[in-house]
């Protein structure tokens, strides 16, 4: 009877904690922020569990990110923004879910820069070229009908290299969010710098978007349901809870709460809660980006071919049924 006891705590134990029988998924995030909370969320949650997913994340620009996607060394990206233009370039990928259509990215300059004008053939720095800071730039350029080299771009990376260029007035202009904004302030280095473009009041695009291959897709379409599930719930624990969304990225290398507490402010009305952009949205991110890479109208391709909600619409639907909500 011992021994009988004793296989059946075994054989329990291993339902519970099914470990090896969760999938290894690689998947890039870029930075520890509010925009990119919905994955910390499913990972202390529990929710990438919950779906049978082990999630290894990779932190990188969407310049080195989407190229890995595209060769198979990730199986996701949240840099689905650069993705759009590998796609209507030939790459064969997908957008699937849509965290945040607005860039979270402000344009913070030196005194002496009045005006975007005064910035003609200077460098701004971004995270990485290619990726959407870079992207959200020309956007900006393209909506106000200004050459794609009216400025230059210069890869400062993730971190704090990026904001200590501004800091040391090295660089004329950066993109930075708000929470590096408050972090500059706490540190007493803002100084005389100034905001000059809010890039989020004057674009829609997809900013913030998970993307994968479609060969990831037609060969495990459970795969990636199961992981838009997670990240749906994910955003919505970041929609439900301004003070869990700080302690969790507190936990996930921010180290200012205030400033955490203003990005989430600045961020949270535009963050999805289905995952889908509409239609005419998704349809003018295609047209101007083809436009931006010299694609002919005639050549680019439908929004159809670009995104595929089919996964995040299933995902929401299911959770309504389930009647799930956030965990506390």
């Amino acid at each position: 009877m011992r021994v009988l006891a004793a296989a059946v705590a075994v054989f329990f134990l291993g339902a519970v904690l099914p470990a090896s029988a969760l999938d290894k998924v690689k998947l890039s995030y870029v930075l520890s922020s509010v925009e990119y909370a919905d994955l910390f969320f499913a990972i202390d949650k529990g929710y990438f569990a919950e779906e049978g997913i082990d999630p290894q994340l990779e932190q990188a620009g969407g310049g080195v990110a989407v190229p890995a996607t595209i060769a198979g060394d990730l199986d996701f990206t949240t840099s689905g923004s650069v993705a759009i233009s590998a796609i209507i370039k030939g790459a064969k990928l997908k957008v699937l879910f849509v965290v945040d259509a607005h860039p979270a990215m402000q344009v913070w300059a030196q005194p002496d820069i009045k005006t975007f004008a005064d910035l003609k053939g200077k460098p701004i720095g971004i995270i990485s070229r290619g990726d959407t800071t870079e992207v959200a730039l020309r956007y900006y350029l393209a909506k106000h009908n200004l050459p794609a080299d009216y400025v230059s771009y210069t890869p400062l990376g993730t971190g704090a290299a990026r904001v200590a260029a501004i800091a040391s007035r090295t660089f004329p202009a950066a993109l930075v969010n708000a929470s590096e904004v408050e972090d500059l302030k706490a540190a007493g280095k803002l100084g005389d710098l100034h905001l000059l473009i809010e890039l989020r009041k004057e674009i829609t695009m997809a900013y913030n978007a998970l993307a994968t291959s479609d060969a990831l897709i037609a060969k495990n379409p459970d795969l990636v349901r199961r992981m838009v599930r997670a990240i749906l719930k994910g955003v919505l624990s970041v929609k439900a809870s301004k003070a869990e969304t700080i302690a969790t990225l507190l936990r996930h290398g921010q180290t200012n709460a205030a400033s955490v507490g203003t990005e989430y402010d600045a961020l949270i009305d535009s963050i999805t809660t289905t995952g889908v952009m509409p239609a005419a949205d998704a349809a003018m991110d295609v047209s101007l980006r083809a436009d931006m890479l010299d694609v002919p109208k005639d050549k680019a391709p439908p929004a159809s071919t670009v995104f595929d909600f089919s996964f995040a619409e299933k995902a929401l639907a299911e959770l309504k049924a389930e009647g799930w909500k956030p965990k506390p």
